[in-house]
């Protein structure tokens, strides 16, 4: 028992005389103890414990009737009455700092019950009570009373809490319990640690929670968004753009949820850096308010000294507020782009060309299609009307009249026609698509046989140049022509025979000459024609200009008509039908035979050309072959008829045309119809473009399905069943993800985050290995205390704001340096990092500088006294 030399006057005096004899008293008997403490006020308690019984603590004291008298905290300036010696436990303050306070009162006794029977008598304060008139008006700042909970009821002995059966009470959360925690008051020895912590063990689960873990889990929360919007957005890129905004939405929540996972973990270990901060430094409150609001009020920014106090906590806190620019850039790295979409695929619609339909029509009972009958490419005559007589057959008469319309189109087009429409029926609406088919057709395979002025014209094969055009002096500038066309040699004749009946029946009885109807060669296509050697300068006007010899170039070329295996690249952009033969195999001549010039036939017929050798001819009773002929020579007949003829240019201004040619594209209208410089590729690629556009007439048997080249297509849409490979493409709007710029974002995010996470980590470890908060409980607990009462924290009218002078006080957390005001200050414990007080209690909390002394780091048990 140590007496506190404080209180010197005489008032003090008489009720330490009081006690101490009442405390001799109680040491006479010979089965009790008496432990005294004495307060700083002079006044001494006795209490007393029992061998023979398990004494009971009382949590708080008996209150009597009489009003409890409050008393001002150490340190303030107010002196304390006199006339008040009795003291009065007062009950914890706040759980997360496992501390008690005490204040004296005069109607406050300690009961002492007996485990075995708590009603059998009390221990009664023998001071005597103070009368209602005395009991002074609170001061204004002062620890609030003991709860009510720990008040044992007027009169009664029952205790709350003991050594043997610890608290009475349920349990509670660690929380809860710590806010309850009983007065130290009644320790046996200063050796024993005081109760700041739940005594009661809390039930064991079998995965136990640790409050930590939720700076990791976010952190873990904010990488999976990351990663969840990388996919969604890999899911999406190249795909078109559909739902933009939906999608752009849904981008912008992960990337939302992502920063906020990230954030969440750096405001944990924002909070444990502010923690450690106070913890290790004094610092004013004016930094100290800032330093707690620096993630939520812009304005508490502009404080410079927490930037010099807290580094970390401030790093962590700019991190915390440029965040939001993860939003935008992750979001941003969606984009939509205008690109060619190309889907290979399957089309419907598709035709090709099959002349075996040709071979097979029979014209007086024709194929239907859609309704309609099918046609062929060529007409017909025939020998007798009674198709059992044994001298019946048809033979060629010319080409259709469908024949001539699409051969006329394709020259007036200058290209290949394809039909309205069928680039919906093919591709689709909206879309574009290319595909390649192969079929075999005529061809002419051309040669150039002259070229130069005084060139002689080669033979083609076997075949000799036509008559007065072995040279090339017909051409200017040699001659009048600037094109000559001779297409007819050899030419099979419309008329047969010199009489005929309707329908081309020979008027004369049978037996027929044997080549009626033959197909005995097919014309070559001679063409002779000049360039121009210069197509840039003018060309003279006339043969007496001078220049007119070296102004032009004379050519000659031959072309024989061939059967070949076509390969066709189709086109269908924006509805126009562009062709390329791709590949293009000759496979044999049409007719494999030469025509001789000069030598009549004289076999009967009108037809009185002459070629070797007679057994290549083509009779119509060799019916598919000839039906086939027929029909090559049909088409033929219309590419030999646009160019026959001659352009007379001795006049270049003023040329005299006596062809079809001119209506072609195969002269050059700019210079005077003068023939383009590589005609001996545009004569083949003509006749591939009338062959090409039989495609568009639907109606011709020739016309078939790629997918069933057996079958005629007719003009009806195409189903499931006739698909055909295509490529489908058309302009379209996708999205287009910037992956590397995503990460880069969530990157540096997430490096940043982590290492906020580690720096999270160090504080706890700093802070006795738990998480803490900035709950409003655990600031009240903080701040509760004589370190922070004495302070004026009233700023005059503004009850808002704090004077200047108070702002300015450096504050620390830390071990409070005080006494209780029961006992004295015990140093020598054995636990070197608390303070403990006989009686007393420990307390951690925000003091000011001298008032509170910081530890750097203690026991994890110890930090429990703070927050779970």
């Amino acid at each position: 028992m140590a007496d506190s030399g404080d209180s010197t006057s005489q008032s003090t005096a008489q009720p330490q005389q009081s006690q101490r004899s009442f405390a001799r008293r109680l040491t006479s008997s010979p089965r009790q103890a008496i432990h005294h403490q004495t307060a700083s006020d002079g006044v001494s308690l006795s209490s007393k414990s029992q061998d023979e019984d398990i004494l009971s603590f009382t949590h708080s004291a008996s209150v009597s009737p009489e009003p409890q008298q409050w008393l001002p905290i150490m340190g303030t300036d107010e002196p304390v009455n006199p006339s008040v010696p009795s003291p009065a436990l007062v009950g914890p303050e706040d759980g997360n700092l496992g501390s008690q306070s005490f204040a004296t009162s005069p109607n406050i006794t300690s009961g002492f019950s007996s485990r075995s029977n708590h009603r059998k008598g009390s221990f009664k304060s023998p001071l005597a009570p103070l009368s209602k008139d005395l009991r002074p008006k609170p001061a204004p700042i002062m620890f609030e009373d003991v709860p009510t909970d720990y008040y044992s009821p007027a009169g009664s002995t029952n205790s709350t809490f003991s050594p043997r059966d610890r608290f009475q009470h349920s349990r509670t959360t660690s929380r809860t319990h710590l806010l309850n925690t009983p007065s130290t008051s009644t320790w046996r020895s200063p050796r024993t640690p005081p109760p700041y912590s739940a005594v009661t063990s809390p039930i064991r689960r079998w995965w136990p929670w640790r409050a930590a873990w939720s700076m990791y889990l976010s952190l873990i929360f904010g990488i999976a968004c990351a990663i969840g919007h990388h996919i969604f957005y890999k899911t999406l890129n190249g795909k078109p753009a559909d739902a933009q905004i939906a999608m752009l939405r849904y981008g912008t929540v992960l990337s939302f949820a992502a920063k906020a996972g990230l954030v969440a973990a750096v405001v944990i270990a924002f909070k444990q850096r502010i923690w450690t901060t106070v913890r290790s430094k004094f610092i004013s409150v004016a930094a100290l308010d800032s330093l707690f609001a620096a993630t939520e009020d812009m304005s508490a920014l502009l404080n410079m000294e927490i930037y010099q106090r807290a580094k970390i906590a401030m790093l962590l806190a700019a991190f915390i507020w440029l965040t939001p620019i993860v939003i935008i850039l992750a979001s941003n790295t969606l984009t939509v782009k205008l690109a060619l979409r190309t889907d290979n695929t399957t089309c419907p619609g598709i035709r090709t060309l099959n002349f075996t339909q040709d071979e097979l029509e029979e014209w007086r009972a024709p194929t239907m299609l859609d309704g309609a009958a099918g046609k062929t490419m060529s007409l017909w005559n025939n020998t007798n009307s009674n198709v059992s007589s044994p001298d019946w057959f048809d033979y060629w008469t010319g080409p259709s009249n469908a024949l001539i319309k699409s051969a006329a189109q394709t020259v007036y087009m200058g290209q290949a026609i394809g039909k309205t429409g069928a680039d919906i029926e093919i591709c689709g609406s909206g879309w574009n698509c290319t595909y390649t088919i192969s079929f075999t057709a005529p061809a002419y395979k051309c040669s150039e046989l002259a070229s130069g002025v005084g060139s002689d014209v080669k033979p083609l094969g076997n075949q000799k140049p036509p008559d007065n055009f072995n040279n090339t002096k017909l051409l200017v500038p040699e001659g009048a022509y600037s094109y000559y066309a001779y297409t007819g040699g050899g030419d099979y004749s419309i008329q047969q025979m010199e009489d005929v009946q309707q329908g081309g029946i020979p008027t004369t009885d049978p037996p027929f000459p044997e080549t009626l109807g033959a197909f005995r060669t097919e014309p070559v296509i001679w063409i002779g024609y000049s360039v121009r050697a210069n197509p840039d300068e003018d060309a003279p006007l006339n043969n007496s200009t001078p220049g007119w010899n070296e102004a032009f170039i004379p050519k000659v070329i031959g072309c024989e008509h061939y059967e070949a295996h076509y390969t066709v690249l189709f086109n269908w952009t924006g509805g126009q039908q562009i062709t390329n033969v791709t590949e293009r195999t000759f496979l044999r001549r049409v007719i494999d035979t030469t025509w001789i010039q000069g030598k009549d036939a004289n076999d009967g017929t009108n037809d009185n050309t002459t070629a070797s050798p007679e057994s290549n001819y083509v009779y119509p009773r060799d019916v598919r072959r000839y039906r086939r002929v027929a029909a090559y020579h049909a088409i033929g007949s219309q590419l030999r008829g646009f160019l026959n003829g001659t352009i007379d240019s001795q006049k270049i201004t003023n040329p005299i045309e006596n062809t079809k040619a001119e209506q072609t594209m195969l002269l050059d209208q700019r210079h005077d119809s003068f023939a383009l410089p590589n005609l001996i590729d545009l004569i083949p690629e003509l006749y591939e473009n009338m062959i090409i556009s039989l495609l568009s007439n639907q109606q011709f048997l020739s016309v078939v399905w790629a997918a069933k080249p057996d079958v005629s297509s007719g003009p009806v849409a195409g189903n499931e069943s006739i698909k055909y490979p295509c490529m489908r493409s058309r302009s379209e709007n996708i999205y287009e993800y910037h992956q590397r710029d995503l990460w880069i974002v969530y990157s540096l995010a997430i490096l940043l985050a982590a290492a906020g996470v580690v720096l999270g980590t160090l504080a706890i470890l700093e802070n006795e290995g738990v998480l803490r908060s900035t709950r409003f409980s655990s600031i009240v607990a903080a701040t509760r205390g004589p370190a922070l009462e004495r302070l004026g924290w009233i700023g005059g009218e503004d009850r808002g704001d704090l004077p200047r002078d108070v702002k300015n006080l450096k504050v620390g957390y830390g071990v409070v340096h005080r006494t209780s005001g029961l006992g004295v200050l015990q140093e020598n414990t054995g636990y070197p990092e608390r303070v403990v007080w006989d009686g007393g209690d420990v307390r951690y909390g925000f003091g000011l500088e001298g008032d509170v002394r910081q530890v750097r780091s203690q026991t994890r048990s110890e930090g429990t006294s703070f927050q779970r």
